[in-house]
């Protein structure tokens, strides 16, 4: 597969109804452009992945393959995923330049096109990674520090954290105090605020606070980044819980499965005694077994069921066993 050359770079300065293009649309055309069909190569199945499961399966099983050091399984289930999932890009990247049957050339081209593909869409993984090859000259790429900042500007506004740190001691740094100052208070960073105050005089609090004021407008909100971890979190503990005991969704379809999942998390979130994740898998397949057999999917009514999913020490296999024994005694 060959990529065209990167284009060359200008600061553009954009007039909205002018015609020029937006500084998305300026940075994406320094990137190559193609099509997944080009980039991905075929999917195999495996013991966890097939193309009978949805793609949020797909993607939460890939992510927990990836996290459990499991590249090579990992990569199928998001190579299917990859069509309606942006981010499982990102991590074929990190499994691309890992790949050893492949000499460093080749492992810089397929992790820059994953990544390229995936910053394009907007993912702000993604578009951190075209900070770190751009301002470092990883990935097979020239080192170009400008174009570095571009994308790093790009991932902060699209509310990656580690960005919006990056960029407020970069600022910082160089003594660009107010600008270091309205990422401060976008990230809402009590101890970093105080610190540059005490740099700070009047009018250049006041420019911080202007700078502030125009970032809320343009920076996704937090309450989106979190509803959007969120909903990755609900994929991924569904793929948990579908590993561990794939029947427990039997019969459901995705958009059902999401809403027992979001129920079972809004239960457990607001219990104090449930507290790990374990917790919330056993919850969630005890109560599908008992729904399937017409009990009362409700186990917190019944004092042994609460009693046992309250116990933070108890794996999920252990949990769900005795469970099992609890429900199969005499009802008297």
């Amino acid at each position: 597969m060959k990529f065209r050359n990167l284009l060359p770079v200008a600061l553009l300065t954009v007039l909205c109804g002018c015609g020029e293009p937006s500084p998305d649309e300026a940075l994406n055309a320094t990137l190559p452009h193609v099509s997944l069909s080009e980039l991905l190569p075929p999917a195999e199945a495996n013991e966890h992945c097939n193309s009978a499961l949805d793609s949020d399966l797909l993607y939460g099983i890939g992510y927990q393959l990836y996290n459990d050091g499991q590249p090579e399984q990992a990569r199928s289930c998001l190579i299917m995923a990859a069509p309606t999932h942006d981010r499982a890009l990102c991590y074929l990247a990190s499994i691309a330049e890992q790949d050893t049957s492949k000499d460093s050339a080749q492992r810089d081209r397929e992790a820059f096109g994953y990544m390229a593909y995936s910053a394009q869409k907007n993912d702000s993984c993604a578009e951190f990674g075209m900070f770190q090859n751009f301002t470092y000259g990883m990935r097979g790429q020239t080192a170009d520090s400008a174009l570095g900042l571009r994308w790093l500007e790009r991932s902060a506004r699209h509310g990656d954290p580690d960005s919006q740190q990056t960029l407020m001691r970069f600022h910082s740094g160089k003594d660009e105090l107010a600008l270091a100052y309205g990422w401060a208070r976008i990230l809402d960073d009590t101890a970093g605020i105080a610190e540059l105050k005490q740099r700070m005089n009047p009018q250049q609090i006041s420019d911080g606070e202007k700078v502030y004021e125009q970032l809320s407008k343009d920076v996704t909100s937090k309450e989106r980044v979190r509803q959007d971890a969120r909903e990755e979190n609900l994929a991924v503990y569904a793929a948990n819980i579908h590993m561990q005991s794939p029947e427990t969704f039997s019969g459901l379809s995705p958009a059902q499965r999401h809403d027992v999942m979001a129920q079972a998390l809004a239960t457990v979130s607001a219990r104090p005694e449930f507290g790990t994740r374990a917790q919330l898998y056993a919850y969630v397949i005890i109560s599908r077994q008992v729904q399937l057999k017409g009990g009362d999917s409700d186990v917190l009514h019944n004092p042994q069921l609460l009693a046992l999913l309250s116990d933070k020490e108890l794996q999920v296999a252990e949990a769900v066993d005795k469970a099992r024994g609890i429900l199969d005694q005499p009802q008297l």
